[in-house]
This record gives C-alpha cells, structure tokens and sequence, in this order.
C-alpha cells in the first residue's frame, strides 16, 4: 500500500508539473538552468539496525531544469485590480510585501548519487543515477547592489535510472536492487546567492542538501542517502 501511495504521488507530481507547462499561466514563469556537483552520503543499517561501517561519500553530477514563479504577488498588477483579493492587498501592505517576496520552482532534475568505500580490505563502489521532479518553495531578501539571497524548502521524488556497484570486481546491476530501485523521497533545504546582471538574466550559486524520507519496513536492512548540492545556474526573466 505504501509503495502504491509513493507512486500514485509520483504521478500526481508529474501531472502536475506538465499542466504547468501547457497552462497560460506558465508563459508567466520564468526559466531555470543549474549544474553543478552531488557530493553524497549513504546511511545503510542491516537487519538488526546497525549502521554500515566503511561507506564514504562520493561525487557526481547534478542537473536541474525548472520553471520559477518570482513571486506570489505582481505588486503592480493587484493595484489595478478591483477583486475582493486586490483590495485586500491595497489595505494590507505588509501583507502584500510578505507576498511579493515568496516565490517557487517546479522542475526536473537528474542527479548521481554515488558512494564508495571498503569492508575488510574488500573495496566497492555505488555508481548511480536518478531522475525526479522537485518542488521548492522560497522566500527572497533583497540586498544592495542587484543581490539578493533566496532561502528554500525543498521536496522531491525520485527514481532511479541507471546503477552499478562494484564489488570485488564483479558488477551488480542496482536497477534490480529493492533498496535502490524504491521511489525516493527527499526532502531538505537551500539557498540562492543570486546577482541580477540585466532585464533578462540572474545568475546565482546555489547550495541544497536533502536527504530521503522514506525506507523499508522494520525488520529489513533500510538504505537513506543524504545528498548535498553545489551548483551554478542561469535564470531568464521574461
């Protein structure tokens, strides 16, 4: 039942996201690029609960590919406006001001999560990679000069597409493997340093780190990774 509720949110994401994309509203939004490195940690317990000595983090690319909303409120669009809403907003500036600073992503992205290490002199290593959709929901501090910073939560589903690990110079296929092959939901937080170079373009570095929220039942061995994410994007305003 879990694993039919993980999927059935998996879908309704997606949903999601592609009425985004063929909605009017989407032509509103503006256009996100990143790339940068996943420098991830994988916390594997056994059976009987005990953590997994001798796993250490590894590196790997990340991409994302999303459309932002830079706030929940154009504050020149609700002063013209003479809905019970607009009006609401012309009496309450404050809360108006609140509003305008919120904004959110809603996008794709594809991450390796991998790992290596050793256990009695044996050495191996996890090589995989995942593709999801996330959501982040974020609120943006101006700073002088054009800067500004923009603190996120963020959520995602992820599944993965393609994994090795090497073992003892034997390949394992992961795709196969229930502890990797399992929808994974990650959830965690972010910021955005980002520079406004021009009416059409911010560029930003970002910093994220997530870690997966669901596992296997009680009793059976359980596997959460805990990715952190250093990036560089683009974002093209309209």
């Amino acid at each position: 039942m879990i694993s039919n509720l993980i999927h059935t949110s998996f879908q309704g994401l997606l949903l999601c996201f592609l009425v985004a994309l063929i909605t009017p509203q989407a032509k509103a939004q503006q256009f996100k690029l990143t790339q940068g490195i996943a420098i991830t940690q994988f916390n594997y317990q056994n059976e009987q609960g005990q953590n997994v000595q001798g796993l250490k983090s590894g590196s790997g690319l990340a991409f994302g590919l999303a459309f932002h909303k830079a706030s929940l409120v154009d504050s020149a669009k609700y002063k013209l406006d003479q809905t019970p809403f607009a009006i609401y907003l012309g009496q309450n500036p404050t809360v108006a001001k609140m509003l305008s600073l919120i904004n959110y992503d809603l996008g794709l992205q594809f991450t390796q999560l991998n790992a290596v290490g050793d256990i009695q002199n044996n050495a191996f290593s996890y090589q995989t990679d995942y593709i999801g959709l996330h959501g982040k929901l974020g609120i943006r501090i101006p700073l002088p000069w054009k800067f500004s910073l923009n603190l996120q939560g963020i959520a995602s589903v992820n599944k993965i597409v393609h994994g090795n690990q090497l073992l003892m110079n034997h390949y394992v296929d992961l795709s196969e493997d229930a502890q990797f092959a399992q929808i994974k939901i990650m959830a965690g937080y972010g910021a955005e340093f980002e520079k406004r170079f021009s009416d059409k373009l911010v560029g930003f570095f970002a910093y994220q780190q997530t870690q997966t929220l669901n596992s296997n039942p009680v009793g059976q061995s359980t596997l959460h990774f805990k990715p952190t994410l250093f990036s560089v994007g683009i974002r093209l305003l309209n």
